[in-house]
């Protein structure tokens, strides 16, 4: 059997054709453009057409016959449609952080935040597309009153390819709308934000599938009626591509932004309220926390601070790694604002501890460093609820680099094992699709192989851990006092 798994990131439109038998076949990648994406907001009609068009470039030369199309999307995403389901905002992603000064005045009340994070398990953070909506009714309260709908990037690319109109529930539980015990839009929750529930879209588990619209099939040239999975959000179909449904596995990816998750048979809510909880599939739940700076803060390096020099990641590493670790600079990585453990939208990216004699290669040390230190905050967080994992799968970008592979080992202190696999959220939805078809029977008994272990420098560990109680400092100095006025 044949897949066609498409998935539209932050950042890039991927297709890839996945064999039952053969595996991963052929992939296609195609980074956003900036009419199309800005990291902040996407045009849906602009990633819908270049998937389209990346769909017809990776089926062009070849003779595989698809038997289904499986679709991975981003998670926290917002789009409002008009009475006739046309787009009427562009897609607000998780990096939209323009809802902070609204979210903050909700945040102050103690009572509003347990009650939510208990109900959701998402946090009082404007990433939250419910969030984004009480903004938006606050601030462009025009603008709302011509909604009609209330969807997500997932939802209206499954539209396009099918027709019908429903989204998935592993999407919906990083809505803020979604209960995550009941498995359900929350009527108290949409009730609290003016949120009619003839807006949303029914429910469906990530398996769900319906076929293929003939005008689309004959525009793709495929053949009409191919089941399309709904799919689900690519942290969610990345734990499923890295066999990690099971008890006791972490997954770490550091990608365009970072996370952490293990799979859990109960919600895990933690009263500090320090990291999330989302649905994945089949009663399973996600515990976690997310950073919003990892990979963008690499390539905000490379294009703005040393802009026009051509250097490139190869390079940097290779700077990186003369770089004095004991005296390189602390870098704080929330140039997108901060999501766990601090949930503090507005707090800001800085390099603290710059000297005269620091060089290119030092600071770049720093922002690799600093990155990683926010993902291990990110970890003692998650396993001081749920206990130390017994394996850490690392994928992502930083399968690129084995320099930052070991860094993640020797700061983790802990054996890092590499997927071997790229596009590792793409393959997960490849594997979802034969979950959903009858090919695999028991998806979390999938295992995909392994590839590197990376094993901890013990001399290294302990500068970093030194390093890493500089890096608490700072974060606590530079925390801010959160402005709703």
């Amino acid at each position: 059997m044949n897949i066609l798994a498409l998935e539209t990131s932050t950042s890039a439109s991927k297709a890839a054709i996945y064999s039952s038998e053969e595996g991963l076949i052929k992939v296609l990648s195609i980074p956003y453009v900036e009419g199309i994406s800005d990291t902040i907001t996407q045009d849906a009609k602009g990633v819908l057409n270049l998937l389209i068009n990346e769909i017809k470039e990776i089926l062009k030369s070849d003779t595989y016959e698809i038997d289904a199309i499986s679709l991975s999307g981003i998670w926290h995403s917002l789009l409002l449609l008009d009475k006739d389901r046309e787009p009427l905002t562009p897609i607000y992603t998780w990096a939209d952080t323009r809802p902070a000064k609204t979210v903050a005045e909700y945040r102050r009340d103690e009572e509003l935040w347990n009650w939510f994070y208990n109900k959701t398990g998402c946090a009082i953070h404007s990433l939250y597309p419910l969030w984004k909506v009480i903004h938006l009714k606050k601030e462009e309260p025009a603008l709302f009153k011509k909604a009609c709908y209330i969807t997500s990037q997932l939802q209206y690319i499954f539209e396009q390819l099918t027709g019908e109109r429903v989204e998935s529930k592993t999407i919906a539980s990083g809505t803020g709308m979604f209960n995550i015990h009941s498995l359900d839009w929350d009527e108290d929750l949409l009730k609290f934000a003016g949120i009619s529930p003839s807006m949303l879209c029914e429910l469906r588990e990530a398996t769900f599938y319906a076929p293929l619209k003939e005008d689309m099939a004959q525009l793709l040239g495929l053949k009409s009626g191919i089941p399309v999975i709904i799919g689900g959000a690519d942290g969610a179909l990345n734990q499923v591509g890295a066999g990690a449904l099971k008890n006791g596995i972490m997954t770490l990816s550091v990608g365009t932004s970072g996370a952490i998750r293990l799979a859990y048979d109960e919600p895990v809510l933690p009263v500090n309220r320090s990291t999330w909880c989302y649905y994945s599939l089949n009663e399973k739940r996600l515990a976690g926390a997310a950073t919003s700076g990892a990979g963008n803060c690499l390539e905000w390096f490379k294009k703005r601070v040393y802009k026009g020099l051509g250097l490139g990641y190869k390079e940097l590493d290779e700077m990186a790694d003369k770089a004095n670790i004991q005296t390189a600079p602390i870098f704080l990585p929330f140039l997108y604002g901060e999501r766990n453990p601090g949930w503090q939208d507005s707090r800001q990216a800085s390099f603290m501890g710059i000297k005269g004699h620091h060089e290119i290669g030092d600071l770049f040390h720093g922002v690799l460093e600093g990155v990683l230190f926010n993902l291990y905050q990110c970890y003692k967080a998650l396993t001081e609820i749920t206990g130390e994992p017994k394996e850490i799968r690392i994928s992502g970008g930083i399968e690129n680099s084995p320099h930052w592979l070991q860094m993640a080992a020797d700061i983790f202190n802990r054996d890092i094992i590499t997927s071997g696999i790229q596009h590792l959220s793409t393959v997960g939805a490849a594997i979802l699709a034969l979950n959903a078809l009858g090919e695999i029977t028991d998806i979390e008994k999938y295992e995909p192989g392994s590839g590197q272990k990376y094993t901890p420098n013990k001399d290294k560990s302990e500068i970093y851990q030194d390093r890493y109680r500089e890096y608490l400092y700072y974060y606590q100095m530079t925390r801010q006092e959160e402005v709703t006025k």
